[in-house]
């Protein structure tokens, strides 16, 4: 937990790993510089994939929509995040939509380049097929939470993803965002309406599992969120 995007999906790891300390140099060196203001569209689903974003500051909201219009939010991405590798790689249309939810910075790589490069470097393809599953699994788990027909579950487990990829822990152990998520940002991580995601946390906040402090949610009970996500109640 770093108050970044999680870190095994940090690109700059994944390159200096694969490829040495020089790696992330040489494929973003040349990159142009891209800007975001906050609530921009970064890109929309079914865009042409032309290139990949590695993500300098700031956090993007990564959201499909349903058929009936309801926003789904699949992932929120940050410094060392690669954003729009999927259709990059396969040459497809985008997946999904991306906003900006702060002011983002970060440097557009072009997919030839990006391309060019990695099929320069066998052990780059093989770490990047390795994020790609991890992507993969992610999406997968808040498809699982997004299901869920226990609305205390949905919530927690949503939490959870926020605060181990987003989190940082002080010397009591007690864990803080290091972003401002809105009840109706954390409603459209879990399914659920902002009414419902405030009295939840005003709950479990008169519990002792979590607190406020300066706007940003703190975890101080760990265990009893765990709990609640794998379906105990509040009560247990």
């Amino acid at each position: 937990m770093n108050g970044e995007a999680a870190s095994d999906g940090d690109l700059r790891r994944i390159l200096i790993r694969a490829l040495g300390d020089d790696a992330p140099e040489a494929l973003f060196g040349t990159a142009r510089p891209v800007r975001f203001a906050r609530g921009a569209t970064i890109f929309s689903i079914g865009d042409p994939g032309t290139g990949v974003i590695l993500i300098e500051s700031g956090r993007v909201e990564v959201s499909t929509m349903s058929v009936a219009g309801r926003k789904s939010v699949l992932a929120h991405m940050g410094p060392g995040a690669l954003l729009g590798d999927i259709a990059a790689l396969d040459g497809g249309g985008r997946s999904a939509d991306a906003v900006a939810a702060t002011d983002v910075t970060g440097r557009f790589l072009p997919r030839e380049t990006l391309l060019k490069f990695i099929g320069a470097h066998p052990a780059l393809a093989r770490a990047i097929i390795v994020e790609l599953c991890r992507k993969a699994r992610n999406a997968s788990d808040m498809f699982v939470t997004q299901t869920l027909p226990e609305a205390e579950a949905r919530l927690a487990r949503a939490l959870l993803c926020l605060f181990d990829g987003w989190g940082t822990a002080d010397s009591y152990g007690a864990i803080t965002l290091t972003e401002r998520f809105s009840q109706q940002d954390l409603g459209a991580f879990c399914s659920l309406a902002r009414e419902n995601v405030s009295r939840q946390i005003t709950a479990w906040t008169a519990q002792g599992i979590l607190a406020n402090r300066d706007r940003r949610l703190v975890l101080l009970d760990r265990a009893r969120l765990q709990a609640l996500a794998e379906g105990w109640t509040s009560q247990t």
